[in-house]
């Protein structure tokens, strides 16, 4: 592992991701601190990880004929999780590139590959005929590649985007009850803006362009929304898991 990825780490919160130098290396004030831990916390892999875990097993369509809540919870980790991102971690061990990606034109090659990974996802998931887990992945797929294509000429936030389509997904199929979901968007926009990883408007986009996307994927693929449908069958499910 090359030493100076540490460095580089330091030397980018210094500096800030557009290049302006808020001062997180001393004296660094309480927004600033809150700032940071929200973007180290509430990062795009970890909202995988929990919106995998509920369409694994609390999906109120269920996960289809071909694979049960386990299966599609692996899948979706090794698919939606981990490949994605791995990439991105082997540079950074090597100390080519600070945890996230700050360089516009470094991203692109790092959201191919994302994207390529969600499409295998995808398609098994189509292929398993699991409803539940194909719309995500293929939300996924069309969110990354959206940014990817914005992301030639503009540093649009893919940390708002892998937030924001999630959070809609939640919504779009659990209703009210994935509300507080969206909290976190509002978070992750403003941290990324306060931390100068991103302007405001970037962070904006970035959760801005998701929803329609979220949306759209849904309403392509996942059966009419039904709110009273939906609690009544998730209520089954959480009963179940007792």
């Amino acid at each position: 592992m090359n030493p100076n990825f540490a460095v580089r780490d330091r030397e980018h919160e210094e500096r800030g991701g557009n290049g302006s130098a808020p001062n997180l290396k001393s004296g660094k004030s309480g927004a600033l601190r809150a700032a940071d831990l929200v973007s180290k916390m509430v990062t795009p892999q970890l909202v995988g990880v929990v919106v995998v875990l509920i369409f694994s097993f609390l999906s109120p369509i269920g996960t289809g004929p071909r694979l049960n809540s386990l299966e599609c919870f692996l899948t979706g980790i090794v698919f939606i999780v981990v490949l994605p991102i791995s990439p991105v971690l082997v540079a950074y061990a090597l100390g080519k590139v600070d945890i996230w990606v700050s360089s516009r034109e470094a991203r692109t090659p790092y959201f191919v590959w994302a994207i390529l990974m969600y499409a295998v996802g995808t398609l098994i998931f189509f292929y398993a005929e699991s409803i539940a887990m194909y719309a995500i992945s293929l939300t996924y797929v069309f969110v990354t590649l959206s940014v990817t294509l914005i992301n030639l000429k503009w540093k649009i936030s893919i940390h708002a985007a892998g937030i924001s389509g999630p959070s809609t997904a939640l919504a779009y199929v659990f209703g009210i009850l994935a509300f507080p979901s969206l909290f976190f968007i509002i978070l992750v926009v403003w941290a990324r803006a306060k931390l100068k990883a991103h302007t405001l408007g970037q962070s904006v986009a970035g959760a801005i362009v998701a929803v329609p996307i979220a949306l759209g994927s849904y309403a392509l693929v996942y059966p009419t929304w039904n709110p009273v449908f939906w609690f009544t069958i998730l209520l089954h499910n959480l009963l179940a898991l007792f």
